[in-house]
């Protein structure tokens, strides 16, 4: 099969929940349908917030509707129905949990080629994990990892073949697409000449947000008009709503709640901080960075692989509440400072972490390992197109 084969796609996922892996899905799909390709979404649990974005790129989403642990006997029966149908040249499986049901099925059902990324750096302790890591990381053909921290703690679980790194992409946004919209900063309450600081993400325990609502206390306490802006929900929203109230900003923290188009928010933040415990390769950094925004970071998982000190952003270290204000601070008052390591980021994101780069090295992927295994379905054997036919 060459580049101009039309492929038969499956992507297994948990969920289409709104999340980076799962745009990171969102835009394969994009670009495989761009390609010319038949692309599935396959989503064990349930569909998620972003399945109708998937369908109207013209890919078909699918539900098992499983239910939490084990996977049932009638779930397996209609898992291997579905697969059996679709007759995917490729099945595509993210997250250890769809490489353990998907994968295995697909194993028994000769599917040709079977390719598995794994997204976040889990901890793989205690027996039943390890082996549940054993089985679902040795099951794909080929094994990849967004970071190269992530494919150093695969490599540690036995029967796991060395994973190779590809790193995420995301569309790069147009000049015009990049302006920010004073209307909507209106809307939200803050000044035209308010410091924005901001963060994307889900309100959860690891991504610890209450770093940054500590930062503007401290900030407002220095006499800074500064704002924050937190775009994405989940379970500690309103834990982060009483601490900037008990601290006195409630009205300089402002929520936007989950958001299926995060650039306009983006074009309102003079600075991004990422402030999380742990990541693999987060696209909320990369899109910060197609926006042109200076990035401050933790230095946790990936992050320092991805952000280069003073060049294309700035990073401490996570426990460090006093350095993170110190950073902001700086930054605040070093407006060419910003524009600089904005601009470095953002030809760094267009060089080496495009969505249809990313896309394209999947696809050769995909390519490579059916011309080595020698075989591909009915529907990739007898269909040739150019990308636009």
């Amino acid at each position: 099969m060459d580049k101009e084969s039309t492929l038969n796609i499956v992507h297994a996922v948990l969920s289409l929940d709104c999340g980076g892996l799962e745009r990171l899905v969102l835009h394969l799909c994009r670009e495989g349908i761009r390609q010319g390709d038949r692309v599935t979404v396959l989503c064990l649990d349930k569909p998620g917030d972003l399945a109708q974005e998937v369908r109207s790129t013209g890919a078909e989403v699918m539900t098992l509707s499983r239910k939490p642990g084990l996977m049932r006997p009638g779930e397996a029966i209609r898992l291997r129905k579905i697969l059996r149908e679709l007759s995917p040249d490729v099945l595509h499986c993210h997250q250890m949990g769809a490489a353990l049901y998907a994968g295995s099925m697909a194993r028994s059902l000769h599917i040709p080629a079977i390719l598995h990324t794994e997204h976040g750096n889990h901890s793989y302790q205690g027996w039943r994990r390890k082996l549940l890591a054993s089985i679902a990381f040795a099951l794909p053909h080929r094994l990849y990892c967004v970071s190269g921290e992530i494919a150093d703690n695969l490599s540690n679980i036995p029967f796991v073949r060395s994973p190779a790194i590809q790193f995420n992409g995301i569309p790069i946004p147009s000049p015009s697409e990049l302006r920010p919209d004073p209307e909507r900063r209106s809307k939200l309450g803050i000044g035209a000449e308010d410091f924005v600081i901001g963060s994307v993400g889900r309100l959860v325990e690891i991504k610890r947000q209450e770093r940054l609502v500590k930062a503007v206390a401290a900030l407002a306490k220095r006499g800074r008009s500064v704002h924050l802006l937190l775009v994405g929900d989940g379970a500690c929203r309103a834990a982060l709503q009483n601490l900037a109230e008990n601290a006195g900003i409630g009205d300089r923290v402002h929520f936007t709640g989950f958001q299926m188009e995060t650039l306009p928010y983006l074009n309102l933040m003079d600075i991004f901080v990422l402030s999380s415990d742990s990541e693999g390769m987060p696209m909320a950094l990369l899109e910060a960075w197609a926006a042109k925004k200076p990035v401050v970071a933790s230095a946790v998982g990936g992050l320092p692989d991805l952000v280069s000190e003073g060049s294309n952003g700035m990073l401490f270290p996570p426990e460090d509440q006093r350095r993170l204000t110190e950073l902001i601070e700086m930054l605040m008052d070093a407006p060419e400072l910003r524009n600089r390591l904005g601009e470095n980021g953002h030809a760094e994101v267009v060089s080496c972490y495009s969505a249809t780069h990313t896309a394209d090295a999947y696809r050769s992927a995909y390519l490579e390992l059916l011309n080595e295994r020698g075989t591909a379905s009915l529907f990739g054997a007898l269909r040739k197109t150019g990308p636009h036919e």
